[in-house]
């Protein structure tokens, strides 16, 4: 539940060049509670758009790479009340960071647990908490299952684990193509969950990826349906929000936006964009021979990394994005090739 002290004012006129944007910090109303339930806390918005004459100054650099974890995330609070500072940095437990336009688009680009609270003095007049958060580390890094399972299938076996932890949670998706191996016996299961996911990650040629408060079991070379790529989010410079050129790299694109909340590497589907060719920067050499990869022919990218940085009273307001061509030529498909992708 929201702290009633802090409920925004009916005024909806505010806002600082536009942006608009919310951030809390949740203390759980049970000490053992982690569920995903936002009623289950008290949400401190220490933070606010709408009460921009008063809210506090905020920075914060969100992470979200694909097929890669662990996701670090940093918020930093200024100048909160001791009184305040005390609470949070004692029983602060997520962070829900919401931002974008206020005429425009605007919703969550971060929920998280929080893994560690630092407490600063810039000088006489400033102090700050820098709240470092890991994505999803309570439910599957500070977790626990214990269990006997007599399935046959692994796949079975790791969704019946995710609800028979501790701390229960959803594995959000699991790629068709990962092998559904036959055991020939039952499985004890006694250690955290992150253990036996990347034990069947690794087996399945892909890494456990997380985002937010979801967890995915799905390899980065495998096939977008159709429908998802026909849906791509088109980027352009002026209402698309490009910001000067994308830089071609040896994964594909690099590029950056004006902060984007719809910009998240699985959305569910691995998400994609599009951005004409034409804005994208040319270099001499563009194979990979070069240790470029090439530009896809639609330019449509998927989008295997994000960082959303923002400051509630400064400059940065930008999304950063790294982005693969459609068949995951160059250097991160060769990473993650197995065996099975070569054999016959």
């Amino acid at each position: 539940m929201i702290n009633d002290t802090m409920k925004p004012p009916d005024d909806k006129d505010k806002a600082l060049f536009g942006r608009r944007w919310r951030i809390s910090i949740l203390v759980p109303i049970d000490e053992e509670e982690t569920s995903s339930d936002v009623n289950k806390y008290i949400a401190y918005v220490v933070s606010d758009s709408d009460k921009e004459d008063t809210s506090l100054r905020v920075t914060f650099r969100i992470q979200n790479h694909g097929w890669e974890v662990p996701n670090f995330s940093e918020v930093v609070v200024f100048n909160m009340s001791p009184q305040t500072e005390n609470l949070l940095i004692d029983a602060g437990a997520r962070i829900i960071v919401e931002a974008g336009y206020k005429n425009g688009n605007f919703g969550a680009i971060y929920d998280g647990s929080i893994f560690q609270a630092l407490w600063e003095k810039d000088d006489n007049v400033t102090t700050k908490v820098t709240f470092r958060c890991i994505d999803a580390m309570d439910i599957i890094y500070d977790n626990h299952v214990e269990m006997v399972e007599t399935m046959k299938y692994q796949k079975d076996m790791m969704l019946s684990m995710a609800n028979k932890s501790r701390r229960k949670f959803e594995i959000k998706k699991i790629a068709s193509t990962l092998k559904n191996i036959e055991l020939a016996r039952g499985k004890v299961f006694f250690d955290s969950p992150a253990y036996y996911m990347r034990k069947f990650a690794q087996q399945s040629g892909t890494t456990v990826s997380t985002q937010r408060r979801d967890i995915y079991l799905v390899r980065p070379q495998d096939e977008v349906p159709e429908d998802v790529t026909k849906k791509a989010l088109v980027l352009s410079p002026g209402e698309g929000g490009l910001i000067g050129f994308p830089q071609q790299t040896q994964d594909g694109v690099n590029f950056t936006c004006l902060l984007n909340p719809s910009l998240m590497v699985f959305n569910p589907e691995p998400m994609m964009v599009k951005i004409d060719n034409a804005y994208i920067r040319q270099l001499a050499v563009q194979y990979n021979s070069a240790g470029f990869s090439r530009l896809d022919k639609d330019g449509i990218y998927k989008v295997i990394g994000v960082i959303h940085e923002g400051d509630t009273r400064g400059t940065p307001w930008y999304s950063h994005v790294t982005g693969c061509e459609q068949s995951m030529e160059g250097t991160l498909a060769a990473m993650f090739k197995t065996r099975n992708d070569t054999d016959g």
